[in-house]
């Protein structure tokens, strides 16, 4: 990769999700004494799913243009702290001791629930599952992994591993478009990858991970006709799930101006 793309413009070249990913994680993990270190934005509780503490991660391999994180995706360099990965879960597991602190009327949840969100978390795959080992020994639940899905895609082997903690893993895998046009339009990334997210799904189904598709389908980035093929990929995947009801979408709220 000649260049690390930042956020994309009209003129961006299509880029290699996967070389980025590779690239990404040259930058965001180190090899320490307690093994592989990650870099995070902050950790904390915040009232989603009713209350749940949350790790930042910095670093993707998508450039998606409605993204909500902050600069620290496009220049990771610039941004974050190294965490070993009983650091990240010692510190998950007081932020939710402490609770819902940044919002006021929240402060009265109690927080039992775990995620590693923000940019991509599965950067980084050995430090994903020694953090993964920690939950699974600790009092806690459920740990939600928020995805987009390239790397389980193209890695059959890394959902083989996540396996291990199926008991308290849940898996909201992101999907960005269902056609290669919207895909590289949306993300950046060259269109033949838009299939590895309906892979990663398949995989996590089939190793009895619990996961499921959430999508951003507002009209003003996807068209419903792109919808429609999304809808009916993934319940070819999953018929269980009957997404045409319960497809979790997402929906951009523009800047107003002044």
């Amino acid at each position: 990769m000649e260049k690390y793309p930042r956020f994309i413009t009209f003129k961006s070249e299509p880029f290699d999700p996967l070389e980025l990913a590779g690239e990404t994680e040259r930058i965001v993990t180190r090899k320490g004494p307690d093994g592989l270190e990650r870099k995070y934005v902050d950790i904390y509780s915040v009232p989603v799913y009713r209350g749940i503490a949350t790790g930042y991660a910095v670093g993707c391999c998508l450039r998606c243009i409605y993204c909500w994180t902050n600069w620290s995706r496009d220049f990771p360099e610039k941004y974050g702290k190294f965490y070993s990965p009983k650091e990240l879960a010692q510190r998950l597991f007081r932020a939710a001791e402490d609770g819902v602190k940044r919002w006021k009327s929240y402060r009265k949840i109690k927080v039992n629930k775990l995620r590693i969100s923000g940019s991509e978390p599965t950067l980084g795959k050995d430090h994903l599952l020694s953090v993964l080992k920690f939950v699974k020994d600790s009092k806690y639940s459920l740990f939600i992994l928020e995805t987009n899905g390239i790397l389980l895609g193209a890695d059959r082997n890394y959902v083989s591993q996540l396996a291990e903690f199926a008991e308290k893993l849940y898996v909201r895998v992101s999907f960005k478009a269902a056609t290669p046009e919207g895909f590289t339009q949306r993300t950046g990334a060259i269109g033949k990858f838009f299939k590895l997210p309906f892979k990663a799904l398949e995989y996590l189904l089939d190793e009895e991970i619990d996961a499921r598709a959430a999508a951003m389908t507002d009209p003003k980035t996807m068209p419903k006709e792109e919808r429609q093929i999304l809808i009916k990929k993934l319940d070819k995947i999953d018929p269980s799930a009957n997404y045409s009801l319960t497809l979790e979408e997402e929906s951009m709220d523009a800047y107003e101006q002044h």
